[in-house]
């Protein structure tokens, strides 16, 4: 009988439609799917070559090398960078420098062609992926539903190749089929559809590596400054990647319905990107702690020079009292603004003395900040100052650097005495 697809179609529906996940299997099938889901951006590289759904090519990484990245996706042999070729079947392919290169090879070399799948249902995916290991099952031992599809699943029970060319009854298969994965992955990244569509490449400038433990740099601190101004507190914002970090971008994705993996993959970046900055109920906003300084600063200037205001008061908090001590308002202000602004003068006359460098006048500010609203003290959460004045110097621009300035001073002020 040919095993082509049309006559297989509505078995696979049938197959799928009626697959559940074994419970006692749930726990494990769980972890491989949240994994690779983790990993997506370097399955998505080598769609964006073969049109092949990302999930599939993760679900058959698995199946042949358990997710390793030196094991190549023909078979599992770790021949990556080794200069050496395939001794399993397929034998012979290679060399490969990198595992994405061995990937394309074992999914469009012949028989497999999986780049001329012009249309991605479920059912085609169960055919394409049984086709990629063989019809040995089907063709031998119909009464078996091949594990390499269905184990851990309702559809199988046992019966497997132990050998090649030697079939036991008995034996159980103790990997997972890729349907289990596929489905588990459905589940958790709603992104992922077999709904006959055509695979849209994937542009590689928009793949970035993802960020997770272990990760440090420039990047993850990005990562952590958006998760504090989002309130999902980090702990120190320092371009580490810790145990903290992750708690943080969990508590993050599962707020957004995105699987809670702690990895910082493409869709979990993008969501970060167009989320809207949240304040936490409890903490206070930018605006707040400059209206208070204004405040104290208004109350100052009023018990010693009655009548006087501050230049620019009903302006931006911020952009008044860095302006001030800039010498940089705007308007009819500006021709006549001394540099010793009456804000200095109320601060101590302390901003300009011995600093010729907007980040240090920017420095002195941000102490005067923390000091003149009440918040360096030991009850003061340092994510939460770090939050504030990173969020609050984002509109100067001029300042150069100051937001590490910021964090310095914002962590050492919320440290006990």
């Amino acid at each position: 009988m040919a095993n082509d697809f049309e006559s297989l179609r509505a078995e696979y529906a049938d197959l799928w439609q009626r697959m559940q996940i074994r419970p006692e299997r749930l726990p494990e099938v769980n972890a491989i799917a949240n994994r690779l889901i983790g990993l997506k951006p370097r399955y998505q590289q080598v769609a964006a070559t073969t049109r092949v759904p990302w999930a599939i090519i993760a679900a058959l990484h698995q199946r042949e090398a358990s997710a390793d990245f030196a094991g190549v996706l023909h078979n599992g042999e770790h021949i990556i960078g080794t200069g050496r070729l395939t001794r399993l079947v397929p034998a012979g392919r290679g060399p490969f420098n990198t595992w994405e290169e061995s990937a394309v090879d074992a999914l469009t070399m012949p028989p497999h062609s999986l780049q001329h799948v012009a249309s991605w249902t479920i059912e085609r995916a169960c055919y394409e992926i049984e086709r990629y290991n063989g019809f040995g099952y089907r063709n031998h031992h119909p009464e078996v539903k091949s594990p390499y599809l269905w184990s851990f699943s309702t559809n199988y029970t046992s019966g497997k190749y132990v050998a090649d060319g030697q079939f036991s009854s008995s034996a159980v298969d103790k990997q997972c089929g890729t349907m289990p994965i596929l489905k588990r992955i459905m589940e958790l990244d709603s992104s992922v559809r077999f709904d006959g569509a055509a695979v849209a490449p994937v542009a590689r400038a928009t793949v970035v590596a993802a960020l997770q433990i272990g990760s440090v740099g420039a990047e993850v601190l990005q990562l952590q400054t958006a998760l504090a101004n989002l309130g999902f507190p980090v702990g120190e914002i320092d371009g580490e990647f810790g145990p903290n970090t992750q708690a943080a971008l969990m508590q993050f994705q599962a707020s957004r319905n995105l699987p809670p993996t702690g990895i910082a993959d493409q869709a979990t970046l993008q969501a970060l990107a167009g989320a809207p900055r949240t304040t936490p109920a409890g903490t206070l906003k930018p605006d707040d702690i400059l209206t208070v300084l204004l405040n104290v600063l208004k109350a100052r200037e009023a018990s010693s020079t009655p009548g006087a205001t501050l230049p620019g008061a009903g302006a931006n908090p911020l952009q008044t009292i860095i302006g001030a001590l800039l010498g940089r308002q705007t308007g009819a202000e500006a021709a006549n603004a001394p540099i010793l602004s009456p804000i200095d003068k109320m601060l101590g006359g302390e901003a300009l003395a011995g600093k010729k460098t907007a980040l240090s006048v920017g420095a002195y500010v941000v102490m005067a900040i923390l000091k003149a609203a009440g918040v360096v003290s030991a009850a003061s959460p340092a994510g939460q100052i770090v939050t504030i004045l990173i969020t609050a110097f984002g509109a100067l621009g001029g300042v150069s650097k100051v937001d590490r300035v910021i964090q310095a001073l914002g962590m050492i002020a919320a440290k006990p005495k």
